[in-house]
């Protein structure tokens, strides 16, 4: 019974120990090695460091994700305007490229408008993510998406429509509002916090995006009923307004004397908004 009762006193005293050393591991502060001796130390741990922040960054619950809509000044005053003005506003990418007609410089106009609606916006106050689904079809435009991604690669900077693209704020809406699409791509669009989007609760919750949207391509792929499947990453403007304004601007100033007189007033009207800039 002696020999029995030391050790189980001899336990107790090795699993307190133990449990003390433990204890007194996890609060003990860590400690700076010197690294300097390892090949490839600092963009090693580098790496991992930005792996480990990026992948946590659009990991939490999909709800969190959602945009707050009540916060004044989230919405463009032209929000449920701009599908119609999109045909025009995607013709200056020929406006740019010297074609001056009716649509391009019309498109000019418009576009130059909704900048300024944009850059007067509150900016997202955190990461939110949208859901876009488009189809093919005749249209160029709609192609264009199908396209380009077929031809980036991960990582690529991408440009997916030259106007104004609508999202949903989740990705269930997609199925009830019947965009069912066969041959279909699904857009998972991450938007850093600080983006300038316009967003309200029109059909469950829309988010709108700054013409000719330009994002990182974080993936692809093919979902089970055969969807193409891109995951992009909005990629914050470096300033409030389009870079392209200063070549439309220039545009503007070489038809503002046009013997057409619809020519000639949507140079005007151009040169207009952007003096108010």
């Amino acid at each position: 019974m002696g020999i029995e009762k030391a050790g189980l006193n001899l336990g107790k005293k090795i699993i307190a120990r133990t449990h003390t050393i433990g204890k007194n591991l996890l609060a003990t502060k860590p400690v700076k090695v010197n690294t300097r001796g390892l090949k490839l130390a600092y963009p090693l741990e580098g790496d991992i460091v930005q792996i480990s922040k990026q992948a946590n960054r659009w990991t939490k619950n999909p709800n969190e994700y959602i945009p707050n809509c009540k916060i004044p000044n989230s919405e463009i005053p032209s929000h449920h305007f701009v599908d119609n003005k999109n045909t025009y506003i995607r013709a200056v990418a020929d406006l740019k490229k010297g074609i001056v007609d009716y649509d391009e410089i019309l498109g000019g106009c418009q576009a130059i408008k909704l900048d300024k609606e944009f850059a007067k916006l509150t900016p997202l106050e955190k990461d939110c993510i949208g859901y876009r689904i488009v189809g093919r079809s005749n249209s160029p435009w709609r192609n264009k998406p199908f396209n380009v991604i077929e031809n980036a690669k991960i990582t690529d900077t991408v440009i997916l429509d030259e106007g104004c693209a609508y999202a949903f704020q989740q990705e269930s809406l997609i199925s009830q509002n019947n965009y069912n699409l066969k041959d279909s791509m699904l857009e998972i669009i991450r938007i850093p916090k600080g983006a300038r989007v316009s967003r309200n609760m029109e059909h469950g919750g829309e988010i709108v995006m700054p013409r000719g949207a330009a994002y990182k391509l974080i993936s692809k792929g093919t979902t089970i009923d055969g969807k193409i499947k891109v995951v992009l990453e909005y990629i914050l403007p470096k300033s409030k307004y389009p870079e392209d304004i200063g070549q439309i601007q220039k545009i503007a100033e070489q038809h503002i004397n046009s013997t057409d007189e619809f020519i000639q007033k949507c140079a005007q009207k151009i040169l207009d908004e952007i003096s108010g800039l």
